[in-house]
C-alpha cells in the first residue's frame, strides 16, 4: 500500500478529517489532500508529526511489516520507561495480549474479538495450546499473562516424579499452614514475631505451631534467628512474602474459572511430560 493510501486510511480509520489533520501539522487542509492522492507528498521533517497525529509509528504509516526483536525489543522498552509506574504493569499486561494476538496468526479475524475493552471489560480468559508449547492469558478479578516455551522435555526433567510438588501442596492443605501463609502475606516483608503470636492471630492450637512454622519455613515464607534476652534464649520469625506463592493461588483459581474463554486454540497432540 502506498504512503497516500495508507495516509488515508489511518487518518479515516482516526475518524478525522483532512482539516483536524491539517490543524495539527500546521498546513493547510489542500496539502493534506494532495498528499492522499499523490499529488505531492509530505516533507520529511512532518512524517514523525503525521504519524503522532494519527497515533502510529513510522513503520505502520509505510505499511512496513518487516519487524526485528532488537527493533521491538527497543520500543517496548521506551513505551515502558515513558509510562507512569503506578500504569507500566498493565501496559506490560496489554502488551502481552499483543503477544497472544500474534500467536493465534489470524490477524485480521481476530481484531474485533481481541478487542482489548471488550476482553477485559467481560473478564474474559484465553489460551493456547500446541506441540511447543502453552499460554494462558486471564482478565479475571486478578489478570495475568504466563507463556511456557518447551524446550527438550524440560517440563519432565522440572516435574520428574512430582514428590516435590506433592509435598508442598501437602503442606498447603494444612488449614492451619494456610491461615499462616495468608497471615504471612497480609505483613510486610521482614515482619518480626514469636511462636505465639502466630498462634494467636492465626488461631493455631500450641501444640500445632512448630508444625506449621517448619511448613513456613520449607515454603520458604519464614527465617528464624535465635538470640538472648536478658540471658533468656527468645527465638524470632522474620517474614518473607512470595510472589510466587501469590502466583501459584491465581493459577488454582483459575482451574475453578467458569466464566468462559474469548478465545483459544488446541493443537497440541504429544504429552505434556515423559
Amino acid at each position: 500500500m502506498s504512503l497516500s493510501q495508507n495516509l488515508k486510511n489511518l487518518r479515516v480509520k482516526k475518524n478525522m478529517t483532512q482539516e483536524q489533520l491539517a490543524n495539527i501539522l500546521g498546513v493547510s487542509a489542500q496539502a493534506v489532500s494532495k498528499w492522499e492522492t499523490s499529488e505531492t507528498y509530505p516533507d520529511g521533517a512532518l512524517l514523525v508529526p503525521i504519524a503522532n497525529a494519527l497515533d502510529v509509528s513510522l513503520d505502520v504509516l509505510f505499511d512496513n511489516n518487516v519487524y526485528t526483536m532488537k527493533d521491538i525489543s527497543m520500543r517496548i522498552g521506551n513505551l515502558l520507561s515513558n509510562t507512569s509506574k503506578e500504569q507500566q504493569f498493565h501496559v506490560a499486561h496489554d502488551i502481552c495480549w499483543q503477544i497472544e494476538r500474534g500467536l493465534f496468526g489470524a490477524r485480521l479475524y481476530l481484531d474485533d474479538m481481541f478487542s482489548l475493552d471488550r476482553v477485559i471489560k467481560n473478564g474474559k480468559s484465553s489460551y493456547i495450546l500446541n506441540d511447543y508449547g502453552f499460554t494462558y492469558a486471564s482478565n479475571g478479578p486478578s489478570p495475568f499473562f504466563a507463556v511456557f516455551p518447551e524446550y527438550n522435555d524440560k517440563l519432565s526433567e522440572v516435574i520428574s516424579d512430582g514428590e516435590e510438588m506433592r509435598k508442598i501442596f501437602a503442606m498447603l492443605s494444612s488449614p492451619d499452614t494456610m491461615k499462616a501463609v495468608l497471615f504471612i502475606h497480609r505483613n510486610e516483608a521482614n515482619y518480626v514475631f514469636e511462636a505465639d503470636v502466630l498462634a494467636k492471630e492465626c488461631a493455631i492450637k500450641s501444640e500445632d505451631v512448630d508444625a506449621v512454622l517448619n511448613d513456613l519455613m520449607s515454603l520458604k515464607l519464614l527465617t528464624k534467628n535465635d538470640i538472648e534476652i536478658d540471658g533468656k534464649s527468645e527465638t524470632l520469625y522474620y517474614t518473607r512474602p512470595s510472589h510466587l506463592i501469590i502466583a501459584l493461588f491465581l493459577f488454582a483459581h483459575e482451574l475453578n474459572y467458569n466464566d468462559g474463554y474469548c478465545v483459544k486454540s488446541v493443537f497440541r497432540n504429544k504429552p505434556f511430560i515423559k
